[in-house]
């Protein structure tokens, strides 16, 4: 006891290093200040996610003129962490539902944030079901790592929490799972994903959607049914390209670029566009000014002065004729009576 209150300050001061030391190293990992790096990871799930998502799982094939690559809008992509994204529709056969996914990649401590039980009735839809876990299980091929020149088939489960919602209108309502895959994890689905990684490692965010209008309601076991079916036949293709490893080939780079670039001549023309029309308003604005340009005010007033004082030489004939018919008295009495005149005149015949 003695010794502890001889260095008591010590212990304090050294209790308070520890704790700097140790507060220090978890943000450290978690912000990857130091350490291993993950750019190269989350590019390549952008280039998977964006570039080599199967177009055919089973019986859906995926309509690519609706595919969405990637958020144009600056601000939802930030808000959303979204570094790579693509939502995409696929058709079912006559008697299948089709089914919409959407896959985001980026830092887990944005894209493990955004629920659709959050999201969804933050914007107005209605959460019908509670929500509820869903798991299944699956073979993937992958190369034997004794001889990767043989493949083995390794089972895997994939769990994602599902809801139903209907939309604000009430049109229609959809079945909805979501999940989180992280480099070398299955597809899980924790309470809190982003205690689940470091705050900056990359990880991949899915929904899955399946709208069968005021029919989901009624056949739920079918939603589920329909949704195993089509897991089962499109995540063993999407977990090879999800690995962290995925390197974009160079005729896919091209693709990838030319579409980059394409976005961006877009934008420079959208902007010169712009820029033309507000130029051709301004120049049109200055012609018509130049054409009948605005008298002064000083001008006018001037101009209505110098009307007022009119030369005696440039007088109207209307004021020239008032001033004729001012006859003095005299020559008026020399003026003969017209009666009189035509009575002197006036002939017995």
């Amino acid at each position: 006891m003695d010794f502890i209150k001889k260095n008591s300050l010590f212990l304090i001061l050294g209790i308070g290093v520890i704790g700097v030391l140790l507060a220090t190293y978890y943000e450290g990992n978690a912000t990857m200040r130091w350490g291993q790096k993950y750019d190269t990871y989350l590019q390549s799930f952008k280039d998977a996610v964006e570039n080599a998502v199967p177009t055919h799982v089973g019986v859906w094939q995926a309509d690519l003129n609706e595919d969405q690559i990637g958020i144009d809008n600056e601000l939802i992509r930030r808000v959303a962490g979204a570094e790579g994204s693509l939502a995409r529709h696929f058709r079912g056969s006559y008697d299948t539902p089709d089914v919409h996914i959407n896959i985001t990649c980026g830092f887990s401590r944005s894209v493990g944030a955004h629920t659709p039980d959050v999201c969804f009735t933050g914007s107005g839809s209605e959460q019908k079901t509670e929500v509820e876990t869903f798991e299944i299980f699956y073979p993937v091929t992958i190369p034997n790592p004794e001889n990767p020149r043989e493949s083995i088939q390794e089972e895997r489960s994939a769990k994602f929490k599902t809801a139903i919602f209907s939309d604000p209108a009430g049109h229609y309502e959809q079945r909805v799972f979501w999940g989180w895959k992280g480099m070398g994890t299955d597809w899980i689905a924790p309470k809190f994903p982003r205690l689940k990684w470091n705050s900056s490692e990359p990880i991949c965010k899915m929904y899955v959607s399946i709208i069968e209008g005021s029919k989901t309601l009624e056949g739920q076991a079918d939603t589920l049914k329909i949704a195993e079916e089509f897991l089962k036949n499109f995540l063993p293709e999407l977990d090879l390209v999800l690995t962290g490893e995925y390197v974009l080939p160079e005729g896919l780079k091209t693709l990838a670029l030319a579409r980059e670039e394409e976005k961006k001549m877009s934008t420079v023309n959208s902007a010169s566009l712009e820029e033309e029309s507000s130029i051709s308003k301004n120049s049109a604005k200055s012609e018509t000014e130049e054409i009948s340009p605005p008298a002064p005010k000083e001008t006018l007033q001037a101009d209505e002065n110098d009307l007022l004082d009119i030369p005696e030489n440039e007088k109207s004939a209307g004021e020239k004729g008032d001033e004729l018919l001012n006859v003095p008295e005299k020559a008026k009495e020399d003026v003969p009576n017209k009666n009189e005149t035509a009575d002197e005149f006036d002939l017995d015949l």
